[in-house]
């Protein structure tokens, strides 16, 4: 099992990228959930709070495919820098505003525009490992790696956030957050000898991956993982909180990266048969059955066994949607083509917490429980009905295999 991982990491490079890429998007978990936290903990209410998480993510979802476009243009380094440095800068003013009590429509901008220059470092890494390992089996292991990275954050993340939110001040949880993208995006940027190659064939005209077929049902699924995401967080913190718990909602919100990040590592140690289409439609139908385990959470402790459950599903649907998209999209438009992900996927948790958190308020906790299964069940719909195929620009355009 461990001779998959081990096979990978020692490709000249490779260990270096993914830490740095691993503290770069260590704050994925953290500035959503401690804008909810900052503006609940003011007057103890859900609503606004995920509608300005919601408008974070909404700018991160525009400037997801903006970014992401350019940087296959140009090459990662020459954007990581530049937009590290306006993401650092609109976080502080925005972590300031927050910290002086500024009124809560008068944080929309900034929160917009923090959203909006955090560059999507997981389709940055993703990248280069296509670019090292295209064409072999390996593929899926570093796929795999990047997932349970992922939820080793999205465990660390809600961990530490809530931490310093409920003990110390919620607006330490932006200033750590801005520094870690800072010194991960120096890092990654630093390490030119595995950034993937400018295709000179982009100055000829901007091809987009949504004319990749398949691309766009896709996308859509993942907008309906991302309200999955959100609704699932933003209820879990409502349900802690409304049962007088609510230091516990960072455990709870690890409790779905723990399940997720388990699921992720064995299926990457797997030398699968079956080809990704059918594994990313059955990883769809598990992904949208799993999350009905949290009607039964009748304490929080009965939320976290629930919230770890429907973690089980996540990491894999998302490893195959993301070898989907190394199969289909042109090599020149990789990293757009993963950023649509990423940019689906925002733009449903951002949707999933700007709703959510009005029937929490409404309704109760349990009752927003309805919106994580009504989301998850559309992604099992959409992957049944998913069809890809290969392009024969996508097969040409991919850079030749890197020995290790």
């Amino acid at each position: 099992m461990f001779d998959r991982y081990g096979a990978i990491f020692r490709i000249p490079g490779a260990a270096a990228f993914c830490a740095a890429s691993f503290v770069a998007r260590m704050p994925l978990a953290m500035y959503a959930l401690g804008i909810v936290l900052a503006i609940s903990a003011r007057d103890g209410k859900y609503g606004f709070a995920g509608l300005l998480s919601a408008c974070y993510v909404f700018g991160n979802a525009v400037g997801t495919p903006v970014l992401s476009i350019l940087v296959d243009r140009y090459g990662q380094r020459r954007l990581l820098l530049p937009a590290g440095a306006l993401h650092a800068a609109s976080g502080v003013v925005f972590a300031i505003m927050l910290h002086s009590g500024a009124s809560v429509w008068s944080l929309v901008p900034p929160a917009v525009v923090f959203g909006f220059s955090y560059l999507t470092i997981g389709s940055l890494v993703r990248a280069r490992w296509s670019n090292l390992l295209a064409g072999r089996p390996e593929l899926a292991t570093a796929l795999s790696v990047e997932s349970v990275l992922d939820e080793v954050i999205f465990v660390v993340g809600p961990l530490v956030a809530t931490v310093l939110a409920t003990q110390v001040d919620p607006v330490l949880v932006i200033y750590l957050g801005v520094a870690l993208v800072s010194a991960g995006s120096l890092w990654l940027a630093s390490l030119r000898a595995t950034e993937p190659p400018v295709h000179p064939r982009a100055e000829e005209g901007h091809v987009s991956a949504l004319r990749s077929r398949g691309m766009i049902p896709l996308t859509v699924a993942s907008v309906g993982m991302g309200a999955v995401f959100a609704s699932a967080e933003v209820s879990m913190i409502a349900f802690c909180g409304q049962h007088g718990h609510r230091p516990w909602s960072g455990f709870v919100l690890a409790a779905i990266a723990a399940g997720s990040g388990l699921s992720g590592f064995l299926y990457g140690a797997i030398r699968w048969r079956a080809d990704v289409l059918r594994r990313f439609r059955l990883q769809s139908v598990v992904f949208a059955v799993l999350p009905c385990a949290l009607f039964a959470a009748t304490s929080v402790p009965v939320l976290a066994g629930g919230a770890f459950i429907l973690g089980i599903g996540i990491a894999p649907a998302l490893i195959t949607v993301f070898g989907l998209i190394q199969q289909i999209v042109p090599a020149r438009a990789l990293t757009e083509g993963m950023a649509w992900i990423a940019t689906g996927l925002n733009v449903g948790y951002g949707a999933g917490a700007a709703l959510v958190g009005g029937i929490a308020d409404a309704h109760g906790a349990r009752a927003a429980f309805v919106v994580v299964v009504a989301s998850s069940m559309s992604v099992g719909v959409l992957g049944l009905l998913v069809r890809v195929q290969q392009s024969a620009a996508a097969a040409s355009d991919r850079p030749t295999p890197v020995a290790p």
